[in-house]
């Protein structure tokens, strides 16, 4: 539950930053001439971007969430990390690390003996997770979303 309100103030602070990004351009347009119309127009495509980059987080989120929910429910086993494995001890030293790699070499291995469904890749993102690879773990849950969808 406090995910979710931090996203919402995350959005609702965004929103505001979208209002003042139009008021600008609004400002600018109101100014005239070709300097304050191309200000406008500039403002205006950063608005855009904005609005765009929220939105696909946004639906990455809610997205991976889904899938979160519907791994914890396939009732994973011990060698399989839950969805909280990596929150459950942020920071706990040489053994977690073993672990993690441990965790890594499974999933991956899993991967290459042919396991293409999205539940072998969200595994991996969890286990590139473990492993603080926030890169590769997105790219995982990418590719598990994915598959998930039928791509």
């Amino acid at each position: 539950m406090l995910h979710r309100i931090f996203v919402g103030v995350l959005v609702a602070i965004s929103a505001a930053y979208c209002w003042g990004l139009l008021w600008l351009a609004w400002g600018f347009s109101r100014a005239g001439g070709l300097i304050g119309w191309g200000l406008a127009a500039g403002v205006m495509i950063l608005l855009v971007l904005t609005l765009w980059v929220i939105w696909r987080e946004l639906l990455f989120g809610m997205a991976a969430a889904r899938l979160n929910r519907r791994y914890r429910e396939s009732s994973p086993t011990p060698a399989e990390p839950g969805p909280d494995h990596a929150e459950a001890a942020p920071d706990c030293g040489a053994d977690g690390a073993a672990d993690g790699r441990e965790e890594f070499e499974k999933a991956r291995s899993a991967l290459q003996n042919g396991e293409e469904d999205w539940r072998a890749w969200f595994r991996l993102a969890l286990a590139y997770e473990g492993l603080r690879d926030r890169k590769q773990a997105r790219a995982a849950v990418r590719r598990a979303i994915a598959l998930d969808r039928g791509r």
